[in-house]
């Protein structure tokens, strides 16, 4: 007996039925990849804000301030490190799972310009007090040195509905849960072509370009030219989703927003 088999039209129509169904699912399926990711994210900037409060309730209230303002809001001190990874926080609990960039050149961030000191891999031995990595967090604190930060940028006149802001210095600080400490890493150079004239997925300045010819960038993104926001850890230890359409340039060059 003669086997019926497809005709060509019959196979292409299937293929083209395919074809518009991973058109509908894949974009689903990133979505709730990328949900998933903000989730996890949100729980590592949790335990971030828990080892800071901890060094605090052993230091008189002082948060572990960097030395100095010089540098990027994701430096942190490998004194600063050393200490958090007692808290229990591992090497890949300090960067965002949405970062594809730092998630590929992991090494590179984590002894970001040839430490003084030594990795051995469980903690920084040898250091000295400039001594940092770069972590896919920021810190909003103050500096310990004798030159502080600038003041946070603020727009109370165009929708900034989560005033004031401060650099933080302990964890007696007023209204806490009003107090970002932890927040996630976006971060944008100025790009007169881009949407919102920032480019947010090709940061050269200095960095990680200079360093080692590759591009930073934020987490969370949803276009180079556009994130889809950030989780922000507070003071008192609760973390928000903050979308982008609330979040506003804050500090430094490149800009950091949250």
């Amino acid at each position: 007996m003669k086997r019926k088999a497809f005709t060509l039209i019959e196979l292409l129509v299937v293929i083209a039925i395919i074809a518009v169904l991973m058109g509908v699912l894949m974009p689903a399926l990133y979505r709730v990849r990328e949900q998933a990711r903000v989730q996890s994210c949100g729980t590592r900037i949790r335990q971030h804000v828990f080892a800071m409060t901890m060094y605090a309730d052993e230091n008189n209230t002082k948060l572990p301030l960097p030395s100095t303002a010089g540098n990027w809001l994701w430096d942190v001190g490998a004194n600063t490190v050393n200490y958090m990874l007692k808290t229990g926080l591992t090497r890949e609990l300090f960067y965002c799972p949405s970062n594809a960039i730092q998630q590929k050149h992991n090494d590179h961030f984590w002894t970001f310009g040839g430490l003084r000191g030594k990795w051995d891999g469980t903690k920084f031995v040898g250091i000295a007090q400039s001594d940092f990595i770069v972590s896919g967090y920021c810190y909003v604190m103050d500096v310990a040195g004798a030159t502080k930060r600038p003041r946070i940028r603020t727009y109370p006149n165009n929708g900034d509905t989560s005033e004031p802001k401060i650099w933080c210095k302990t964890t007696t600080e007023k209204t806490p849960a009003l107090r970002e400490l932890v927040v996630d890493a976006t971060l944008g150079q100025q790009d007169s072509n881009a949407k919102h004239g920032y480019n947010f997925g090709f940061v050269t300045i200095g960095g990680s370009w200079s360093q080692a010819g590759f591009e930073d960038r934020t987490s969370h993104l949803k276009t180079d030219e556009e994130p889809t926001g950030g989780n922000i850890g507070f003071l008192d230890g609760h973390v928000e989703w903050r979308p982008w359409s609330e979040m506003r340039n804050r500090y430094g060059t490149p800009t950091f927003w949250w």
